[in-house]
């Protein structure tokens, strides 16, 4: 592809790599962190698809200083991270200031390597002592606190802050499909769930804006792109009620609008769940919005009662006239832009930040080096349509590739490997993949002709 432009528009654009805490921190007991959900989660039997959980992962709170000269030698000056909520809060919800000096250590070494800090605060790794998770109206109120406490003791290093990550994920993974922590299924508990989670997310705002006001504020979303699998009127149906619930159940909210009646017609009481003034609390003004796109869906009518109460079956990419990533995701990039637009069509939304946008690809080392040729079609192929986007006059500032390092990848484990670093788990050597170094080119060619 032709040099990536940073300049289409009076912003500087932001080409960054994404990491989570869970995923690469490990340290679990040190310092006095408590478990997360996901720590429970990963001891109970069959949930995670090798056995194996996020306690060493890599050893990133350990090795943070490596971590952020590569990031530097492979010429990244934006990182976006997130925040370890058990790591710098105990069970009294009070500071733990063994877990906040980590995070103040890791700004340390990031602004030596000139390297810009972007922050989310919720990344999935919920305490578990909290009663009820995010089935339980307190936790929104909790999440706030936790925002205050990083907005005193952080914010002014933090020039751009997202309250949480996916809050999709966190809802329907894992309280509808039993995916994700805490493995529940049932559909109204994924309703309330996602209720709650823009609860925190306005009162997060509000309570960071009175320590810190300057702060760049948002929220990072994963957008649904469902196509239907054919043209019958029930397919077209169920990709419509698949969009409902990725994007109008948290986008709506974002502009205190409320929820479609279908989504509404599945949570039950909603009247005592969702009370007088909650959309007002949600629709907080933002500065930005992150979109992590990877792919896109497939939608019949339902074939099961359980997928009649969502609306919607997914299934297979139809005829795969595109190509599978190593998890079994279609490499469909035009879907970005597609996403993009369509969003735009139905909100009125801040600027955007691509904040994560990667693929599976399992290529191991070879003779110390590793050729991950899918990856780096699947980044020049997505980054093309970035910059269409942006020549187009969208307001898109930055695009971040999930991820630096490869790392412990959720219900999947250790299988999937998304790094653009080979990281060899038994002796946690770090090795630049080929997708590495064509983005180090890429910087470098677009720091030269700007």
């Amino acid at each position: 592809m032709q040099a990536f432009q940073t300049s289409f528009s009076k912003h500087p654009f932001e080409l960054g790599c994404a990491t989570s805490s869970f995923q690469i921190e490990g340290a679990a007991d040190s310092d006095g962190k408590v478990p997360s959900i996901w720590d429970s989660f990963c001891q109970q039997p069959g949930r995670i698809k090798d056995a194996s959980d996020g306690r060493t992962a890599c050893e990133h709170v350990l090795r943070y200083r490596e971590d952020v000269a590569l990031m530097a030698e492979l010429g990244f000056r934006h990182y976006r991270f997130s925040i370890s909520w058990p790591r710098v809060m105990d069970a009294q919800n009070r500071p733990n200031a063994a877990g906040l000096d980590f995070y103040k250590r890791l700004l340390d070494e990031l602004a030596q390597h000139d390297i810009t800090p972007n922050a989310t605060l919720f990344h999935w790794d919920l305490p578990d002592h909290l009663p009820g998770g995010w089935l339980n109206r307190d936790t929104a109120y909790r999440f706030a606190d936790y925002a205050q406490l990083i907005a005193k003791e952080l914010g002014d290093r933090l020039p751009r802050v997202a309250t949480l990550n996916e809050p999709w994920c966190s809802a329907y993974l894992g309280y509808d499909r039993a995916v994700f922590a805490p493995g529940g299924r049932n559909r109204s508990d994924a309703l309330v769930a996602a209720h709650h989670l823009m609860l925190a997310h306005g009162l997060a705002i509000k309570a960071w804006r009175a320590v810190n006001p300057s702060t760049s504020l948002g929220i990072v979303l994963n957008p649904e792109l469902c196509d239907a699998a054919s043209a019958s009127p029930e397919d077209e149906a169920a990709a419509r009620m698949a969009e409902i619930e990725r994007n109008d159940c948290f986008f709506s909210p974002l502009v205190g609008r409320d929820w479609p009646a279908p989504l509404l017609q599945q949570i039950k009481g909603a009247e005592a769940i969702r009370q007088p003034g909650d959309l007002g609390i949600c629709a907080q003004p933002l500065d930005f919005i992150g979109l992590n796109y990877y792919t896109r869906s497939i939608a019949t009518a339902p074939k099961t009662a359980e997928d009649a109460e969502r609306g919607y079956t997914f299934v297979p990419p139809i005829g795969q006239a595109y190509p599978l990533t190593d998890i079994g995701w279609e490499i469909y990039p035009e879907g970005l832009s597609r996403v993009v637009e369509r969003l735009k069509s139905q909100w009125s939304l801040p600027p955007i930040w691509i904040t994560e946008n990667g693929v599976a690809d399992n290529t191991g080392l070879s003779e110390g080096s590793c050729d991950d040729r899918m990856r780096c079609d699947y980044l020049r192929s997505h980054l093309a349509q970035v910059q269409q986007l942006r020549q187009q006059g969208h307001d898109i500032r930055g695009y971040y590739v999930w991820s630096l390092l490869d790392n412990f990848e959720w219900a999947h484990g250790y299988t999937q490997r998304f790094g653009i670093v080979h990281v060899d788990y038994a002796t946690q050597r770090r090795v630049p993949k080929a997708s590495a170094l064509l983005l180090q080119s890429l910087m470098r060619t677009a720091s030269a002709t700007n």
